[in-house]
């Protein structure tokens, strides 16, 4: 198990952070059952919005560069996969809140896609109707992770692998980084890594509908120039790249179209001369039936 800490420290970005742990397509079907409300008078999302920041407002010490609230993620091993089941990090996550947050507002959702099980917590900046900072210190996430070991180990033995937690507590500053990378994980590629990528995509589509559909399944948006879709959209900043520097020229691009409609033409002109000769055979058989009578 791994605990990431991320600062949220404007209201913009609490909401925006909320919308995404609770719509990430894939890995979320319905927040509200499997969420966490700690210390929460509502369940739904504009409401636990306004707890948060009214809690902030009335209540914290208003610092420079102070956070609203922290986005706490609580990853799982990807080896102990076959063991976890919902009802554990729905257990694991109360047990984190208790041990850490016990006084906070605190709100999580549950994330499982292929072998990446992780929860994710919106834990206010200031306790709840206080004005004392939740930030933990390095001793302080030193005896969380020592009681958060203890009580697996107490309670499952079988997760072993989850007790080598070295990473434990870690602090992400580039919170930027943190969700461009999610949302698209391939900002992590190198220009050559992403150019192969791009090609073996390219080499196994049909035409260029189907090349921009598969682009778009992996996260890389392609964009226009001229009316023509002209390359892909890559890092942040609005920076882009043209398939001619992929190694993909536009007129490959477009001979999949004309490989594509060529063998339209042809699965067509095929189909047409099966409907043919069965039908041909059709009038044979009855002129055959016609002259035997």
């Amino acid at each position: 198990m791994i605990i990431k800490i991320l600062p949220i420290k404007t209201k913009g970005r609490l909401g925006g952070v909320l919308n995404y742990i609770t719509k990430d397509k894939g890995r979320i079907k319905d927040y509200k059952s499997v969420g966490i409300y700690h210390n929460l008078l509502h369940s739904d999302i504009l409401n636990i919005q306004n707890e948060f920041e009214n809690n902030y407002n009335l209540y914290a010490k208003k610092r420079s560069n102070g956070n609203i609230a922290l986005h706490i993620i609580q990853s799982f091993s990807p080896l102990d996969t076959g063991k976890m089941t919902q009802e554990v990090m729905y257990d694991l996550a109360e047990a984190l809140l208790t041990h850490g947050y016990e006084n906070a507002l605190a709100f999580g959702v549950q994330h499982s896609k292929d072998n990446h099980w992780h929860n994710h917590f919106i834990v206010s900046g200031n306790e709840f109707m206080d004005e004392k900072s939740t930030r933990l210190s390095k001793h302080d996430l030193y005896q969380l992770q020592n009681s958060m070991l203890e009580y697996m180990k107490d309670k499952y033995p079988e997760f072993k692998i989850s007790f080598n937690i070295a990473n434990w507590g870690k602090k992400l500053t580039n919170e930027r980084e943190y969700y461009q990378t999610k949302r698209n994980p391939d900002l992590r590629l190198s220009k050559e890594d992403l150019k192969e990528k791009v090609q073996n995509l390219f080499r196994s589509s049909k035409s260029s509908k189907n090349f921009f559909d598969k682009l778009n399944e992996e996260g890389l948006t392609t964009y226009e120039y001229k009316n023509s879709t002209f390359g892909i959209n890559y890092g942040d900043e609005g920076k882009r790249m043209r398939f001619s520097r992929l190694g993909i020229g536009i007129d490959e691009i477009n001979s999949l179209d004309k490989q594509f409609n060529r063998l339209q033409e042809l699965s067509t002109l095929s189909n047409s001369k099966k409907i043919l000769s069965i039908n041909n055979k059709k009038t044979i058989f009855h002129g055959l039936n016609l002259t035997h009578s």
